[in-house]
């Protein structure tokens, strides 16, 4: 039989039994355009970077705005949550819809729109309107993860694609460790916190560009261009896995307490703890730093290990992150938890989203990231809403205990979830 049947007959089994993923994805492979996997990695980290900067500014300004507006700790997380639920929203249906009608041209539109959209935040004034544009920069950006991620596995060989998933996702990390050395030596009064936004909006427009000259897709479209990628009974029966549903709910659990802690602990620093926006950024320099290193090791532990392991250290040192922020001396002692934070806390959700690309058909991969990054992203939304409440009511020692029941929550979540998983192999 020649290549071309020996394709056709691979994904019309892939579809029966929604597994074989190797076999697959080497027959298909076989028929594309040779592409460089390094540059497909390298072009998903810096468009990583790009997304997240004008994102995740907002965290360590975020006791700037609330001074300037007069706002509430939980008002304040309306700035995240406005963006992540419509960044929720959009997960399922970019997922799907790049899936049938390819990817790089979801990511292209993603990156340029969010540039555009952080422009757009620098010249408003009013609190309100600040809310506007963010839920419009998480529509742009949550046309992003499951065609990036998709695309980024289709590149790459299945023993590697731990550690490609883990270096790609270590941008994000790098654009954490430019917004806090930017703001420890910028500040914030003198340079304008509003200006992050006009500097942080032109690395989407670069890297949109790149994109669209230097990658292309991979992986031929070998369904019927009429009919749904992913068929509803598909997506059923993959839901019915109960790994895979239990990775869902350890999503959002963790993300609860995860995103809570991203957002607010900066503002813990500088009104409970005294520190200036600039010494609190220097010192959140600590914990982004780390998390650089954190994807590619994570990833290689993965790929070396298993999902397991790294998962479960990652749970135990979030509950003692959340445990020790509160009375840890400031100094060295304080260092060291934001570095454990940085270095081990995103293990958990990675070595799941490991798992979940080798449960699920290659041509469904982009509708279950999509499933599983709404998960996250609905409970990053709702996390800074209720925890800021908290924060608001009780304090910040209740801040901080609600979070640490949350991963005690994850943990256990976690550890019927892989247990299963090493049952079925």
């Amino acid at each position: 039989m020649d290549q071309e049947g020996n394709a056709e007959k691979a994904v019309g089994e892939e579809r029966n039994g929604l597994m074989n993923d190797d076999h697959v994805s080497g027959v298909i492979n076989q028929m594309n355009t040779r592409v460089n996997p390094h540059l497909v990695t390298a072009m998903v980290w810096a468009s990583w970077i790009a997304i997240m900067l004008p994102r995740m500014v907002v965290v360590p300004l975020l006791p700037t705005i609330e001074q300037t507006y007069r706002v509430t700790h939980a008002q304040a997380g309306l700035l995240m949550t406005s963006y992540y639920y419509i960044y929720t929203v959009m997960q399922i249906p970019a997922g799907a819809l790049s899936d049938r009608f390819g990817r790089r041209r979801f990511i292209i539109v993603s990156l340029i729109g969010s540039s555009l959209a952080s422009l757009a935040f620098w010249m408003v004034q009013e609190f309100e309107q600040m809310l506007l544009f963010r839920a419009i920069a998480g529509f742009f950006a949550g046309l992003w993860y499951a065609p990036s991620i998709s695309y980024l596995t289709a590149s790459v060989r299945d023993e590697h694609r731990g550690k490609a998933m883990g270096m790609a996702l270590s941008g994000p990390s790098v654009s954490d460790a430019v917004i806090f050395l930017m703001v420890g030596m910028l500040g914030v009064d003198d340079f304008g916190w509003r200006n992050y936004f006009l500097i942080y909006a032109f690395p989407g427009f670069f890297c949109g560009l790149a994109n669209w000259f230097l990658v292309r897709e991979r992986v031929k479209r070998t369904h019927n261009p009429v009919k749904p990628a992913t068929q509803p009974g598909e997506v059923r029966k993959v839901l019915s896995n109960r790994v895979l549903f239990g990775i869902l709910v350890h999503s959002i659990i963790f993300s609860l307490a995860m995103y809570s802690l991203r957002t607010f602990v900066p503002v813990y620093l500088v009104q409970s703890r005294g520190l200036s926006p600039s010494q609190m950024s220097f010192l959140m320099l600590s914990y982004a730093m780390s998390v650089v290193l954190s994807g590619p090791l994570g990833g290689y532990l993965v790929d070396q290990l298993g999902s397991g392991l790294p998962s479960l250290i990652a749970l135990c040192v979030m509950c003692a992150v959340a445990l020790s922020l509160p009375i840890a001396p400031m100094g060295g002692a304080i260092v060291i938890v934001l570095l454990l934070w940085g270095l081990m806390g995103q293990w958990s959700i990675n070595s799941f989203s490991v798992v979940l690309t080798r449960l699920v058909p290659p041509q469904a991969r982009g509708t279950f990231l999509g499933i599983q990054n709404s998960c996250l992203f609905f409970a990053a939304a709702t996390g800074p809403l209720v925890l800021g409440y908290v924060a608001d009511i009780g304090g910040f020692n209740v801040f901080f205990a609600s979070a640490l029941g949350l991963f005690v929550l994850a943990f256990l979540v976690a550890v019927p979830v892989l247990k299963a998983q090493w049952r079925t192999g």
